[in-house]
């Protein structure tokens, strides 16, 4: 299983053959090398290498992950050797793994899609509250996960089938259809589904 390292650019579209609208996350994928290979037990690893002009912040510095692959791919590749992107086509579907947007502290309203409160009518100083939250006596507390106020995004998240809608193999730019986790220039990771 190989995966690459991607920067998501931003939101764009695509105009289909039949003159629909389609969204569309453009990503630039850095160039992977392989930097060393192992070999454990039965399973096959390789260290993937990347590095671009791109990463102001990491200068003079590559990115180092360990993939476990099979035999067949391991034996495919040398070491220093770059791993070609013409293993992707057009509509090929890719799983992608990246962080969502850090939205900070939010309410129930904006993390759980609460509903406000009456403006009028004796509502005092609770709008935008989430109500009850437990019982008075019995059993006097508060459920596990139960929904209440706290951070929201910030977290792992694991897309599935993802359309390939349009390739440049000069500037190494994919067009996935839909959107991804994260934010401008952070880092995915992209895994194709499969490998021909």
């Amino acid at each position: 299983m190989i995966f690459f390292l991607g920067k998501k650019i931003g939101m764009s579209y695509i105009y289909n053959k039949n003159g629909f609208y389609i969204p569309s996350t453009v990503i630039y994928i850095y160039n992977c090398y392989i930097f060393k290979n192992l070999k454990f037990l039965n399973n096959y690893f390789f260290t993937l290498s990347y590095f671009s002009s791109y990463l102001n912040y990491k200068k003079n510095i590559n990115y180092f992950k360990k993939v476990g692959v099979n035999k067949y791919d391991f034996l495919t590749f040398n070491l220093n050797d770059l791993i070609p992107l013409n293993i992707f086509y057009i509509n090929q579907k890719v799983n992608v793994f990246g962080i969502s947007i850090g939205k900070g502290f939010s309410g129930v309203i904006k993390k759980h899609k609460f509903k406000s409160g009456d403006a009028t009518h004796g509502n005092s100083k609770s709008h935008n509250k989430p109500g009850s939250i437990g019982m008075c006596q019995d059993l006097g507390r508060v459920y596990k996960g139960k929904k209440m106020p706290g951070r929201l995004g910030s977290k792992k998240i694991f897309l599935k089938n993802l359309k390939i809608l349009k390739i440049d193999f000069y500037y190494n730019i994919f067009y996935l259809n839909g959107c991804v986790p994260g934010f401008k220039n952070s880092d995915l990771f992209i895994f194709p589904k499969y490998i021909i």
